[in-house]
């Protein structure tokens, strides 16, 4: 009886989120993914490793501007993660960059934050770009051309690519992050996927 009592309320709770997403002109979406530091574009094609493997906490709050003939939604939006990338990566982006790091070792939960602004296009196809900061144990970083940097940062621009295949309250979403430029001197991409749940 239990369950029952739960499942009826899981389902009544699913039908009012939705029943106030297509009425309001706000939409709220929160939720979890895995992704994974492939780097370079034109390195590590044919290999997967494990260690490239990273979590991320994903947001979406956005304004709807349009609505189709189906009631599907292009919204102006901001998008927001917040991630944990563990002490491989962290040696593959000062690898990727160009970094000789001092400190041998680093923590093995690095957070990592980026924020853009952009669309989500018939609640279907996100556009966005932002900033992001890649952050690490206090280090030493020597670059290629001799500059030294003290720092527990870093920071680059951050484009997002990607999809939301939408059911019920809950959209499935595989984007593509492209981190460059700033303390960036290549351009690397971060593929991920998750559920985020629409509210």
């Amino acid at each position: 009886m239990k369950n029952l009592i739960l499942t009826l309320l899981v389902v009544l709770a699913g039908a009012l989120c939705a029943s106030a997403q297509s009425k309001s002109g706000i939409a709220v979406q929160l939720g979890a993914a895995a992704n994974y530091y492939y780097g370079q574009g034109n390195h590590n094609f044919n290999s997967f490793d494990n260690d490239r493997v990273n979590y991320q906490v994903d947001g979406m709050l956005g304004l709807t501007i349009l609505r189709d003939k189906n009631d599907r939604r292009t919204m102006i939006a901001g998008f927001g993660t917040a991630g944990l990338n563990n002490r491989s990566t962290i040696k593959n982006i000062f690898d990727d960059q160009g970094y000789t790091p001092i400190l041998a070792d680093q923590s093995n939960a690095n957070i990592v934050y980026k924020l853009e602004g952009g669309l989500l296009i018939g609640e279907l196809l996100r556009i966005s770009t932002g900033v992001g900061q890649q952050v690490f144990d206090e280090q030493t970083l020597v670059s290629r051309d001799g500059i030294n940097l003290n720092t527990t940062s870093l920071q680059f621009y951050s484009t997002t690519v990607g999809f939301n295949l939408n059911v019920s309250t809950v959209a499935i979403v595989v984007n593509v992050n492209f981190n460059y430029g700033k303390d960036y001197n290549k351009t690397v991409v971060i593929p991920s996927a998750g559920l985020m749940f629409r509210f």
